[in-house]
């Protein structure tokens, strides 16, 4: 009898991914979006590869459900993989872990809009609110120099209203007629209007905001600061985009580099964090060595 016990054990931690079936505890905790911070009423919530399911039709907490919170009892300490999800939200995957020591564990999870497109946000506002990045438009591909911004551009095209060239008189004849519609030629266009990159935004020294990456490639994120200076475009032809004319730029200074930490919060969604050096910083967010993209602020 002993040994049927044991084996029915063995097979609990095979399909259930349990190490211990004699210590159970409670996982429980709320699904919140993790723009807004609030709670998303009627997730759905799943223990990966065992009988824990918010849509088991005996569920005990539908009621606390619809407040985002969900709880699962009796659940045999060891590692397993948490997911919450809901219709046209994108999901997260989440491990977790208990112990015969602590055996019950409560949890945060975060979902968001899959209409949220990508981009940095800030946290805590009431909306998915975007931080605009005006100055990629002034951004020109770099390899080993990382970034490099342009200080000036033509602005956009407009269709030139110039007058109607003079008519050449009819009357005129032979060697005056042709002189008459050669001086008749059209004006020249006047000459492009530049618009100057527009000032880094002014952010605070404690950084705290949220990536969602276009890209679902499961390579790490990185993400570094680098102090903005401006330097000669000719020391930067690794840098595509740049003008004949353009002598100078902005750039990241390679020397002065300070790593950002780097929070997965849900599926393409992460959270950037770290203390920003004062100054003007070019932040940088790549994968697998290749820039993702770049944004210019001045840090208080």
């Amino acid at each position: 009898m002993k040994k049927q016990l044991m084996t029915a054990c063995a097979a609990a931690l095979i399909a259930m991914g349990m190490t211990a079936c004699d210590k159970t505890g409670t996982i429980e905790g709320v699904v919140l979006d993790p723009f807004t911070e609030q709670p998303v009423p009627m997730p759905t919530v799943w223990m990966d590869s065992t009988i824990y399911t918010t849509t088991k039709e005996k569920y005990p907490y539908k009621e606390e459900l619809q407040k985002g919170e969900f709880k699962f009892n009796k659940v045999p300490v060891g590692s397993y993989r948490i997911l919450a999800g809901r219709s046209k939200y994108v999901k997260s995957r989440n491990p977790v872990q208990t112990t015969e020591a602590e055996p019950n564990l409560k949890v945060k999870l975060y979902i968001y809009s899959d209409q949220v497109n990508p981009g940095l946000y800030k946290t805590g506002e009431k909306t998915p609110t975007k931080i605009n990045n005006e100055w990629v438009l002034f951004s020109t591909q770099c390899t080993e120099s990382i970034a490099g911004y342009r200080l000036e551009m033509p602005a956009a095209s407009e269709t030139a209203k110039l007058p109607p060239a003079p008519k050449a008189d009819k009357k005129a004849k032979g060697k005056k007629g042709k002189k008459a519609k050669k001086a008749a030629a059209p004006a020249a266009a006047p000459a492009s209007k530049m618009i100057a990159l527009s000032a880094p935004l002014v952010v605070d020294g404690k950084l705290n905001v949220l990536y969602v990456n276009a890209s679902s490639v499961t390579a790490p994120l990185v993400a570094k600061t680098f102090a903005a200076v401006e330097d000669k475009v000719a020391n930067h032809k690794d840098c595509k985009g740049f003008a004949e004319t353009d002598v100078k730029g902005i750039f990241p200074d390679k020397s002065k580099a300070t790593d950002l930490q780097v929070t997965y919060v849900a599926e393409n969604l992460y959270k950037i964090s770290g203390d920003l050096p004062k100054g003007k910083q070019i932040i940088q967010l790549s994968q697998e060595g290749k820039t993702l993209q770049t944004y210019y602020f001045e840090v208080k």
